[in-house]
């Protein structure tokens, strides 16, 4: 398909609207039916219209420029599953619905990652419209304006020629296409590949027949200068949000999500066609959560099914590790589909080429560009005819685009780290530039930044080596990341969790413990709560808290944790000083596999494992750990663990070995007099250290007094204890009354619920208060009970 976006439309031609109309359809028809039915790019017979499945596609009312969109596209996936109920889902020919609560919009903005299958949803629309499927009383003329071709002209051009300009001559009149704004819609693909995007300029004419710079035009036609009453659809990548967003009147965003599983295992089938085939395709995805996460994109299920079709090369999809990292994935499907080309020859070139257009911002590069970096002629037609490294762009023979914009990513990353004549062919100055403040560039180079740190892996440039014949070199380019992680630190970017998470996503792709510990001596704590959603993200963390600082604890609170996240954590959790996972669903099982981490930590001194069903069997098996490991812990949380009187005795031996514990909380677990009884024996124990005892709502009656008294009376070191909601009566109270007057009593801060007293024993408690000035007398109210003023201490 030939575009002409360079040639004026001739506006004096007489054909009637409606047979402008019909031949209009008749050419769309041809022009976007004919890539339609052309094989997709990979080296394969297989058409878009065999294999096109219908997007995923959600309204949301606003959105924020991403740092790095697959991530944040596989995250939203994650959420979706977990809360369904929270999808705004819109078909296709809804963009411009109407309801209750917003009118139709005139601009449509669709977000999402590259490979997600916007353009291809675009060419479906355009056909469906000229084929009468879709829109037909809505609207009279769709017009299709792609990004990279808008992008490349650099004549002056009116509104008229840049709309009109792709139509046959004699098939439209001007005065027909914009005498009704209202009926006309304008579809701009691909945002990101204009070169200068921005607010259009105070000088813009509304003439609609007067020449301007292509990119100004469109810019008006965001911002409603231009056509204001048309409609308009606009295609972009996330990255490309800050400089698109205040361009725009009044949008409705659209986030363009790629796959659901049901849709991927649709592709799967309309692509393979073989129903085994694709199952059994299917269930090795599925078996790999690494690649299965990356097949919410078309484009990565489109060069599976293409590796498929190559018989002999279909079998290293089973070879890829089950935690293979991004960058690993992408070194792997390059190796299938790229296998036994001639093209190693031009490596240096293409990379060289891939490295010019990330940083240009450019996906569409011309013939100029390719020869400039030595890749013209015979060599160029062998890189193309595949198409699986490079192929022709579909609006323009003279231009050309990377099979993938992640294999671009890659082999651009790649250039920095290629050596010729025993020297680097990298600039330092382009590297400043990828490795600038990720703030200032809108992280629109966070994918080249994780393949650095991922080609920065000793045994992927040995795998490179022996596959492509690279010769290459790391030592520079480590010192220039680490460089780059203390200048980022120093912005405080890695306090944002997404960020963090990131950050330990690329130190877990060097594999090197030592530069690991470099980096993350840079790294505040590790904050990643509402985070973590796959296993590769728990065994990155695990990795960097290994590297970690001990006095770094990990924050997990809040996360469903299986024995197999917890295996994962293992490695990370044994270098440790401070464990916290309260409200992790915790159970019997997984509790077993964490004492295995705890018992060879030498440095634990925190451990939280509160608000989990923990159960008595597997709080034993945590206590028996813990007596015969030597870590010198100090506090330990298992308050809500679903605890009785059966594991309090393994909890009494461990206050009478470990000289090191000074708090313990179980509240909120129904011990009962029974199991404080044992616990009283551990406390008055000779070793027992123990300063702070909560045991809130623990099902204790006045029969638990006189035992608590006991320790309250003897005890050298206790000094908090907290009893709330127990129904401890005025008679056990005033046991308690007694032991806090006596002399040997070192209690500072004591915790009930005043209302379930007398007042004659409140008194004895005030009594007990003045014998001894330093204890304070604290009323207790279980989370979320309504107090009023002068209900707090006493």
């Amino acid at each position: 398909m030939q575009d002409n976006f360079g040639t004026p439309a001739n506006p004096l031609l007489c054909v009637t609207p409606l047979d402008g109309r019909k031949k209009y359809k008749q050419h769309i028809q041809e022009a976007f039916g004919s890539r339609w039915e052309q094989p997709i790019h990979l080296g394969t017979t297989v058409s878009l219209r065999q294999s096109y499945t219908d997007l995923l596609l959600t309204r949301t009312a606003c959105l924020q420029e991403r740092a790095h969109e697959l991530m944040a596209m596989r995250w939203k996936h994650w959420e979706m599953e977990a809360h369904p109920q929270g999808l705004l889902q819109v078909r296709l020919e809804s963009l411009f619905d109407s309801d209750a609560q917003r009118q139709s919009p005139r601009t449509v903005v669709l977000l999402g990652p590259a490979g997600g299958g916007k353009t291809s949803a675009m060419w479906k629309l355009m056909l469906d419209w000229a084929s009468g499927k879709l829109w037909q009383e809505r609207f009279d003329f769709v017009f299709y304006l792609p990004g990279g071709a808008v992008s490349r002209n650099r004549e002056p051009l009116s509104v008229v020629d840049l709309v009109l300009g792709s139509c046959p001559a004699g098939t439209l009149l001007a005065e027909d296409v914009f005498a009704n704004q209202d009926s006309l819609l304008v579809i701009v693909d691909g945002f990101e590949e204009l070169q200068h995007p921005g607010l259009p300029g105070e000088m813009l004419s509304s003439d609609l027949h007067k020449k301007q710079a292509p990119e100004e035009l469109v810019r008006g036609l965001l911002a409603k200068k231009l056509l204001p009453r048309s409609r308009l659809i606009v295609t972009s990548r996330p990255t490309a949000l800050g400089a698109l967003r205040p361009s725009l009147r009044s949008p409705q965003f659209v986030e363009v999500l790629g796959f659901r599983p049901a849709q991927r295992e649709e592709y799967f089938h309309r692509f393979l066609g073989n129903q085994e085939e694709a199952a059994q395709t299917l269930e090795t995805v599925q078996s790999n959560e690494a690649l299965s996460g990356l097949c919410f994109l078309p484009m990565t299920c489109a060069i599976i099914c293409s590796l498929v079709r190559r018989k002999p090369q279909s079998h290293l999809l089973k070879e890829i590790p089950e935690m293979a990292t991004l960058t690993e994935i992408h070194m792997q499907l390059l190796f299938g589909i790229l296998d036994g080309h001639s093209w190693l020859s031009n490596l240096e070139a293409l990379c060289s080429l891939a490295r010019d257009g990330v940083l240009g911002k450019r996906t569409v590069l011309d013939e100029a560009a390719l020869k400039m970096h030595g890749l013209g002629g015979p060599d160029l037609e062998a890189l193309s005819a595949s198409g699986w490294v490079l192929h022709r762009d579909v609006f323009a023979p003279d231009m050309y685009k990377f099979a993938h914009l992640g294999f671009q990513e890659f082999l651009a990353a790649l250039h920095f780290l290629l050596e010729k004549d025993g020297g680097s062919v990298s600039s330092q100055t382009d590297l400043n530039k990828v490795l600038g403040n990720q703030k200032e560039h809108g992280g629109v180079y966070s994918m080249l930044v994780r393949f650095l740190f991922g080609l920065s892996n000793a045994r992927r440039l040995s795998a490179l080596q022996d596959t492509w014949g690279c010769q290459t070199s790391r030592v520079g380019l480590l010192l220039e990341l680490l460089k780059w992680v203390e200048g980022e630190a120093k912005q405080n970017s890695f306090r944002k969790p997404e960020r963090l998470l990131e950050l330990c996503h690329c130190v877990y792709e060097v594999e090197d413990v030592e530069f690991a510990k470099s980096v993350m001596g840079h790294v505040a704590t590790l904050d990643l709560r509402d985070q973590l959603s796959t296993q590769l993200d728990f065994a990155a963390l695990s990795f960097c808290l290994l590297a970690a600082e001990a006095s770094r604890p990990p924050w997990l609170s809040g996360y469903t944790l299986g024995a197999a996240e917890i295996e994962q954590l293992i490695p990370g959790l044994q270098t440790s000083s401070d464990i916290q996972l309260n409200r992790c669903e915790l159970s019997t099982a997984t509790c077993e596999a964490l004492t295995q981490a705890l018992e060879t930590n030498r440095g634990l001194s925190s451990l939280d494992l509160g608000e989990n069903p923990l159960c008595d069997s597997g709080v034993i098996h945590l206590c028996d750990r813990l007596i015969s490991s030597s870590s010198p812990l100090q506090r330990l949380r298992l308050n809500s663990c679903k605890l009785t009187a059966a594991a309090c005795e393994a909890l009494s031996r461990v206050l009478a070995s470990n000289r090191s514990l000074a708090e313990l909380d179980l509240a909120e677990n129904h011990l009962g007099d029974l199991g404080v009884r044992q616990l009283c024996e551990g406390l008055k124990h000779p070793q027992s250290r123990l300063q702070r005892l909560t045991l809130h709502s623990c099902g204790l009656t006045a029969a638990a007094c006189e035992d608590v008294a006991s320790v309250v009376e003897t005890s050298e070191t206790l000094m908090e204890l907290g009893l709330g909601e127990n129904r401890l009566g005025d008679e056990g109270v005033s046991q308690l009354s007694v032991a806090l007057k006596r002399p040997s009593c070192r209690l500072q801060r004591l915790a009930l619920t005043m209302n379930f007293f007398s007042r004659a024993t409140k008194k004895k408690l005030q009594a007990a208060c003045a014998a001894h000035p330093q204890l304070r007398l604290v009323s207790f109210y279980p989370p979320g009970f309504l107090t009023f003023p002068g209900e707090g201490d006493s």
